[in-house]
């Protein structure tokens, strides 16, 4: 049944964006309801716990991620923005963050993976913390939140991004852990770096060995899948220290 509300709500944000076409001829009015769409999506089916927003995101190490479509906000993070206006985030508050594409062409999966990469040099100060999860989650996603790409269509067969993803990695040297997540595209399927294949989220190769690395996968139900996967990588923790204070008062 969820997996069918969901599949209605995935039509519905793939006809508000046939409409903004006929609407409007400037891509960046069709982004943002795009964005928009998604946005709503998101704060309707994650916990009540997490609110949804956009703008940027720093660390108490001085570091800015760029502009961000999607930022997840856990019920530690400080009351410093509104779900409509961009705003500014602290990376310890947030769960998760991600971009949004309307139409996912070569130059705008590069400038994500760009911007997924900025993202990813951010760090979180999980001092005052208590938390559980296994070695693989906590060296990667308790260092610094899932970053994910989810784009309505695509100029770009799966294998074709998973290529250039690759190649991205390679050309950049890149850490595996240092670039986006996870990229889900709606009637087309996903992209997932599950790491060492350790972690909460695990797939299995048809000998029953445990998957590693970037693997693709076509699928009718890319968003009931990016709900699934952010549920189980998302990180969850008990913060007894504020969040704000560390940055008025950074450590000497």
């Amino acid at each position: 049944m969820l997996k069918d509300m969901i599949s209605i709500a995935e039509e519905q944000m793939k006809l508000k964006l046939e409409e903004a076409r006929t609407k409007f001829t400037h891509s960046g009015d069709k982004g943002t309801l795009a964005e928009d769409s998604f946005r709503k999506f998101l704060g309707e089916y994650l916990p009540r716990r997490l609110e949804i927003g956009n703008g940027e995101i720093i660390d108490s190490n001085g570091l800015r991620s760029r502009q961000t479509d999607v930022v997840i906000t856990n019920e530690d993070h400080p009351l410093t923005f509104t779900p409509d206006l961009p705003g500014l985030f602290f990376i310890e508050g947030v769960s998760g963050a991600g971009e949004v594409k309307a139409t996912l062409t070569s130059t705008e999966l590069e400038k994500a993976l760009y911007n997924s990469y900025c993202f990813k040099q951010l760090e979180m100060n999980i001092n005052g913390t208590m938390y559980s999860t296994n070695h693989s989650d906590r060296n990667r996603f308790f260092k610094c939140p899932p970053w994910f790409l989810i784009a309505f269509e695509s100029q770009l067969t799966l294998s074709t991004t998973y290529n250039k993803i690759i190649e991205y990695v390679e050309s950049n040297t890149i850490k595996s852990d240092r670039l986006v997540d996870g990229v889900f595209i709606l009637n087309r399927g996903w992209i997932i770096n599950l790491g060492d294949g350790k972690g909460s989220f695990q797939l299995r190769t048809p000998k029953g060995d445990l998957g590693k690395g970037w693997v693709y996968q076509d699928s009718g139900s890319a968003l009931f899948d990016l709900l699934g996967w952010l549920s189980i990588v998302m990180p969850r923790m008990t913060r007894y220290d504020p969040i704000i204070p560390m940055y008025i008062f950074p450590s000497i």
